[in-house]
């Protein structure tokens, strides 16, 4: 699933490179004009756009850094968070109701990793995965759907550790009229941090969970 993620990606910057050639495409400045000129009907768009897309598995760096482009760092982590917030729990409940049987030939042996950790920490975990994807965002969605983590600690989780993530990638968005500037710079050295420490975090609740 990650890689097929990536492959989406990588095609996806190539088709914007090769219409970048053949159209006159907006700047950052004239796309904000677009959608401050669609009114209340952008920001609701765009929020289902992220709850779908998160459901079906479209790679969430790309909406998150079209919402710092469309709507800026602060409105457009918040649609972010609140979208992709709506779609882990689309999943979540499709898992549930599909069953365990339905969901557990896509993860194998990180299922019962899964019910550990979740079995113990709920929130804490939610928080571990969202900040260090051990899993692909959407593949744990569903996995953690058919654990015993309850679904108010799963929702607490993903909107709490998606926000590191999604406001580092709407910084980039909003920069990507300059980048390499000083503010996208950081914002990749921020990410960075949060990746090790995401690493000593993860580890350490999984050797927890292997004790216990």
């Amino acid at each position: 699933m990650r890689r097929a993620g990536l492959v989406v990606l990588v095609l996806l910057v190539v088709a914007l490179a090769v219409l970048a050639q053949l159209v006159d495409v907006p700047d950052g400045a004239r796309l904000r004009e677009l959608v401050d000129d669609a009114g209340n009907a952008a920001p609701a768009v765009f929020l289902a756009v992220c709850a779908l897309g998160t459901a079906v598995f479209f790679p969430k760096p790309v909406l998150a850094t079209a919402a710092g482009l469309l709507f800026g760092v602060a409105w457009g982590s918040a649609l972010a968070i609140a979208g992709f917030t709506a779609g882990a729990m689309i999943a979540f409940a499709v898992a549930r109701r599909l069953g365990r049987d339905a969901v557990a030939p896509w993860l194998g042996k990180r299922l019962h990793t899964l019910e550990e950790v979740f079995a113990r920490r709920g929130v804490e975990a939610t928080l571990v995965i969202r900040l260090l994807p051990v899993l692909p965002f959407t593949l744990a969605n569903y996995g953690a759907g058919v654990t015993s983590v309850r679904a108010a600690h799963f929702a607490l989780g993903t909107a709490l550790g998606l926000v590191p993530s999604t406001v580092l990638a709407a910084v980039l968005g909003d920069a990507l009229s300059d980048i390499g500037s000083p503010r996208s710079m950081v914002a990749l050295g921020i990410w960075a941090a949060l990746a090790v420490g995401g690493v000593w975090w993860g580890r350490s609740l999984l050797r927890a969970a292997q004790r216990a």
